[in-house]
């Protein structure tokens, strides 16, 4: 399947770019509410536990402006005859206050405690309606893939990022352990070894590493690795790293490759399509994944209400090819693009720019934002602008 532009231009991204347009609608339709609500609750805590505080401080002064009283009034009227008095009228007003400040205390704690369980639960919440789209819909994202093995099976993480924001994503393939023919196919590497039976001698001998298992996979956009091979007792381990057409062996920590017998033999052609193999390897093996983490410019964008913020500069991505569907396009008030068969046969699939407005003009002021960001608001004018294409 082809992406094309209605002029016949490939889309920058092959991708279903109106289906992803409508996938960013819908949930920045539901995200921007969960975060104003977590916004409003806030507000609504932050003024009870001012009002506790301001009672709490009221109390204070006026236990301290009492004593400074009662001790002028002893000194102008001069006699100790009163102290026993002041000093029970004093010791009473601090018993009393002092228990009404440790019950005000005590409500307040519970505000606070009671106030983080449900920021927690609108969080978990926010991130949930997030999960299935930044994983693959935020175009010129950098990525960052980093998997562990063992007999159990495969676990890893994989980290985004984009314009200042970055986001994280455990994920867990299948239950089963990873070896190098599932991830690569048939791989072998040079060794020294000795034969003979009378006389010993090393010679060089290609191992397959095929039943191998991978303990460790590191895999970025930029097509860099980072992979560590072990067999089953874990008594040999070899590590492959590198990127583009250099590449690295390592048989535990001596360089394979620096060796000139042993680099004769590493066959650098194999080692090349080892990228690509890991990306298929990725894309059909994820089981499950959760998005764990969001952060804008390094701070967490969810606990400080920041999601509003990092739509924006997803919109500037999308908006970016919007511009360009409206450029290129028959109808301007419509986003079209074509998608291509193998075979030559051509659909169109298309959005119109009022259905989208009206969708996000629902949401209140941050939908009319994000229209305008997007390109289709008639007051809006979205910049040119470059981005990565992943």
């Amino acid at each position: 399947m082809k992406y094309i532009y209605q002029d016949s231009t490939e889309l920058p991204v092959q991708r279903d770019f109106i289906e992803d347009l409508k996938s960013f609608i819908d949930i920045t339709a539901r995200v921007i509410p969960l975060e104003n609500s977590i916004i409003e609750l806030k507000c609504k805590n932050k003024e009870a536990l001012h009002e506790l505080n301001n009672r709490i401080t009221g109390m204070d002064i006026f236990e301290e402006k009492l004593s400074s009283l009662i001790k002028k009034l002893v000194k102008d009227i001069g006699t100790e005859d009163l102290i026993p008095c002041t000093d029970a009228i004093l010791i009473t007003c601090s018993e009393n206050l002092g228990r009404k400040r440790e019950m005000l205390a005590i409500e307040s704690r519970k505000i606070e405690s009671g106030a983080a369980h449900e920021y927690q639960k609108i969080e978990s919440k926010v991130l949930e309606v997030l999960t299935p789209f930044l994983i693959s819909g935020i175009y010129g994202a950098e990525k960052r893939f980093e998997l562990s093995g063992s007999i159990s099976g495969v676990s890893g993480v994989m980290e985004g990022s984009v314009s200042g924001m970055q986001y994280y994503y455990r994920l867990w393939f299948t239950e089963e352990p990873l070896t190098v023919e599932k991830l690569i196919g048939s791989l072998s590497l040079p060794g020294w070894t000795r034969t003979g039976i009378l006389r010993k001698e090393e010679k060089i001998k290609m191992q397959d590493l095929s039943e191998f298992l991978v303990s460790s996979l590191e895999y970025d956009s930029e097509k860099n690795i980072r992979l560590i091979l072990e067999n089953k007792k874990a008594s040999r381990k070899f590590r492959i790293e590198g990127g583009a057409l250099n590449y690295f062996v390592y048989e535990d920590d001596r360089e394979i490759t620096a060796d000139k017998e042993l680099g004769a033999f590493v066959d650098v052609t194999s080692l090349i399509k080892i990228p690509e193999k890991i990306q298929n390897y990725l894309r059909e093996n994820i089981r499950t994944y959760t998005l764990s983490k969001v952060l804008l410019d390094e701070e967490d964008a969810v606990s400080t209400n920041q999601i509003f913020d990092c739509l924006k500069v997803i919109a500037e991505q999308y908006g970016v090819i919007v511009h360009e569907c409206l450029a290129r396009g028959h109808n301007k008030e419509e986003i079209t693009i074509k998608m291509e068969e193998a075979d030559g046969t051509r659909t169109e699939k298309y959005i119109s720019k009022a259905e989208m407005y009206s969708r996000l003009s629902d949401v209140g002021s941050e939908g009319v934002e994000i229209a305008e960001i997007l390109g289709v608001d008639s007051r809006a004018q979205i910049k040119d602008s470059k981005y990565l294409i992943v």
